[in-house]
């Protein structure tokens, strides 16, 4: 049993097979860091008040949502985490010099407006009131209608992916304030720029993490640094289990070899090409390393060239240290309007060795995403930091002269540009006999993105091999049912829907009769 890839998914697949006597063989690319997305590095290091602090990095902040109840029963199976509940989330708009701050973390999933009209509590909030005009209420009917839009449809479920229509589409009719602000939540729920987000994309998102529940937008934290919290325990329930992880091995093409397959790869140990034998193979890598191992291969080659493939997109964080603290307020938010960076992370306010720096000096530390294109991320790593500390002082102006050190990640392209898995997508069943693969690109009975389509999928793969050894398969939990005004909604919809279709194709046939 062989599993390519080293990230969420491989390591998931590769604990469960473990823990029910199926020992793998794990090859990941990196020699360092195994964990893909959710990979450690080098700490950042830098001296202060006359000693040097250093810190874990990482690719970047995670939050587990309401929805990711699959992650949170693997979680509990191979380690000892133990979440840490959202405090909120606050929303920063920026138009020019003019700085808007609002909790809306609370607000929305404990509001009493039901969902999908939960975004009206939001009315509640004097502060709200700041960040929009009279204006901004021109925009109801379109609201409406992107509401029963998301209700109605299931990009994910109907396998339609509405190739050549981008996020715009789905603002039709809103004014360009509340425009502004629901692209930026839909950046941050897709972590991609906005020009790359697709119309399928933003409906099947915005369904899984807030607009049918009001619980699914229950964010909660790892305590930690994810390498040791969640990467290290899945690497050692598989060597507990008999498996082994080479790290350091680049796979390079499958081909078959008699009911198995045989796979290539570059040992960085060794300096060389290898090759191990298997009956089955799990593929759990990302869209580019699946794309160029299939083709690589005589046997996977010619099929692969008929699978549509998701787009891929890179991102950054950066990391910055400040002598002083922000005021009070939440862990995390969103940053929408003119603001540079999508998102923030206070990290003293999560993690323990950043707590310690806090309570020492009395300094701070934020973490910013960002999902720019090419042009903004291209740009040298000093004009990027001191825009970001720019952006972090107009935001927080308690904060203006107090810059410590900052850090810039840029991360490969690699990221998935969603888009809802169709029939020429790839699978967890593989068109060829015995792989199976895993991955948040992969097509999979579940309404989840991300960590959660990851695991989830890591656990469908493992299922199929543990069912051909007679074991008890892993239960896959699926979200709750939406709320009931949202479910009564998406019914009427969907009938709306198939009713028209019924009537349009009864017109388009009678047409080609009277032909």
């Amino acid at each position: 049993m062989v599993i390519i890839g080293g990230g969420l998914a491989g390591l998931t697949a590769g604990a469960h097979l473990a823990s029910r006597g199926i020992p793998p063989l794990l090859l990941d690319a990196d020699g360092l860091w195994a964990g893909g997305r959710l990979a450690g590095g080098e700490p950042d290091t830098f001296t202060y008040q006359d000693r040097v602090w250093s810190f874990p990095s990482e690719h970047g902040m995670h939050a587990l949502w309401g929805g990711y109840d699959n992650m949170r029963a693997m979680l509990k199976r191979f380690t000892h985490v133990q979440l840490v509940p959202s405090s909120g989330e606050e929303w920063i708009n920026r138009w020019g010099r003019e700085v808007r701050v609002v909790e809306a973390g609370q607000l929305v999933r404990f509001g009493w407006v039901p969902a999908p009209f939960h975004y009206l509590s939001l009315l509640y909030s004097p502060r709200f009131w700041t960040t929009i005009t009279l204006l901004d209420f021109l925009s109801l009917p379109g609201f409406l209608f992107s509401i029963l839009w998301t209700v109605g449809f299931d990009p994910i479920k109907e396998g339609i992916a509405l190739d050549g229509l981008n996020m715009s589409e789905y603002f039709r009719g809103w004014t360009p304030n509340l425009r502004a602000t629901f692209t930026g939540l839909a950046v941050n729920l897709l972590a991609a720029p906005k020009e790359q987000i697709s119309l399928a994309g933003i409906i099947a998102a915005l369904r899984f993490y807030t607009l049918l529940r009001r619980s699914s937008w229950q964010m909660e934290y790892l305590p930690d640094n994810p390498h040791p919290a969640v990467i290290q325990p899945l690497m050692e329930a598989i060597k507990q289990g008999g498996g082994q992880i080479i790290q350091g091995a680049d796979a390079q093409r499958l081909e078959q070899s008699g009911t198995g397959w045989r796979v290539s790869f570059a040992d960085q140990s060794r300096q060389g090409i290898r090759s191990v034998e298997a009956e089955r193979v799990i593929l759990a890598t990302n869209v580019p390393g699946a794309q160029r191992l299939l083709l690589n291969g005589p046997d996977t080659a010619d099929e692969t060239r008929k699978l549509r493939f998701p787009g891929v997109v890179r991102n950054a964080s950066v990391r910055l240290w400040f002598s002083a603290s922000p005021r009070e307020g939440t862990d995390a938010g969103m940053f929408t309007g003119d603001f540079l960076p999508d998102n923030f992370f206070w990290l003293h306010r999560l993690y323990d060795d950043f707590r310690a720096f806090h309570a020492e000096t009395g300094g701070s530390c934020i973490e910013l995403h960002l999902y720019a294109g090419d042009t903004v991320l291209e740009q040298p790593e000093n004009v990027l930091l001191i825009r970001c500390v720019d952006e972090v002082q107009r935001a927080f102006p308690e904060l203006r002269g107090k810059y410590l050190y900052g850090t810039l990640r840029r991360n490969s392209r690699v990221h998935t540009a969603f888009r809802p898995p169709t029939a020429d997508s790839l699978h967890t069943q593989t068109p060829w006999p015995n792989v199976l693969a895993c991955g948040d690109w992969i097509g999979c009975d579940t309404p989840s993105l991300w960590m959660e389509r990851a695991v989830t999928t890591g656990i469908a793969a493992a299922n199929v091999v543990i069912a051909d050894h007679n074991l008890e398969p892993y239960p896959i939990l699926q979200p709750p049912k939406p709320e009931s005004l949202a479910r009564g909604m998406g019914f009427v919809v969907r009938l709306f829907r198939r009713t028209i279709g019924r009537v349009l194709l009864g017109v388009a046939r009678a047409v080609r009769r009277e032909r």
